[in-house]
């Protein structure tokens, strides 16, 4: 896998510019990971970061359960009326969205290629997932309530043209699509820098802040109609992992605090987690935290 020019437009570079970079396009404006190299896109998911881990009973699952929830009431209210919602969520991974979602009564239904993880939310958590990758069409039945994709925009190769085709195949006229991404112009990447937790380069190949993010989307037949900016679970944590950093941390924090505590990494994060905490609540009306969950309203009755 290469990428030599916007994921979005299709812009190359004008000058030359080092493999791994971040580059602002001069014609969207979107900001995207250049790879002049070879890279094997399957083989960067394989790596200890993106291992399944059963983490259930665990105080991960609780925070990412109760995220979930706040989405899914955050939807109820937004479409009015009947509950029993059909929902996509594309890029499902091990399936904690669509267990809240099924728990509260939708009809759900996933898209998840890493085998591992489609299998842990079949297994564990007793969800509908599709494991095949997605091109083009209607799935399942299609005609849904709702869309969702969790971090996974960032991660496509063609992140516009595919929602489109997603959305207009998929979505109904009225239906709400939500999407999560790494907020770029957040207060942690500023303090982080290239050594922010949510670039993932090269896993990421876009970056985006809620004003573009909004203006590409609604191009598509979109009004945004709500945002949120906390996160417990990636925004603190980004926020924690950044300031980690400038005590000379160098870690992912996720992983580590999964699988690999330590004495100095527990220290540390009963210390600064606080100051984590405090920094993401303090920038929520700034709108500069480590998250953007959109809400978009499709056009149409």
């Amino acid at each position: 896998m290469r990428q030599e020019q916007c994921p979005v437009c299709g812009t190359g570079i004008k000058e030359e510019t080092s493999n791994l970079s971040l580059v602002l396009c001069g014609n969207c404006g979107v900001s995207w990971t250049l790879i002049n190299s070879e890279i094997d896109a399957e083989a960067l998911y394989e790596d200890e970061v993106y291992a399944v881990v059963d983490n259930r009973k665990s105080i991960f699952e609780r925070i990412i359960f109760g995220e979930a929830n706040n989405v899914v009431q955050t939807v109820n209210k937004l479409i009015q009326g009947d509950l029993k919602l059909h929902c996509l969520d594309f890029g499902s991974g091990k399936g904690q969205f669509l267990h809240q979602a099924q728990e509260a009564g939708w009809k759900v239904l996933g898209i998840e290629t890493a085998k591992e993880r489609a299998g842990f939310a079949r297994e564990k958590y007793g969800v509908e997932v599709i494991g095949d990758q997605y091109k083009s069409g209607i799935v399942g039945e299609g005609n849904f309530d709702v869309i969702s994709l969790f971090h996974v925009l960032e991660h496509l190769p063609q992140p516009l043209s595919l929602l489109q085709e997603l959305v207009q195949k998929n979505l109904r006229a009225g239906g709400i699509l939500v999407i999560e991404v790494p907020n770029l112009d957040s207060w942690q990447h500023a303090i982080a820098g290239g050594k922010w937790l949510h670039l993932d380069i090269p896993k990421h190949l876009s970056h985006w802040n809620e004003k573009l993010l909004v203006e590409k989307v609604e191009t598509l037949g979109f009004q945004k109609v709500k945002s949120q900016y906390f996160s417990l679970h990636l925004g603190v944590l980004g926020s924690l992992s950044a300031l980690l950093g400038k005590l000379g941390y160098r870690g992912n924090i996720i992983y580590d605090l999964k699988n690999r505590k330590s004495i100095p990494l527990l220290l540390g994060v009963a210390i600064v987690l606080p100051i984590s905490l405090f920094i993401e609540i303090f920038a929520l009306p700034f709108r500069k935290t480590g998250i953007l969950r959109l809400y978009f309203k499709k056009y149409g009755s």
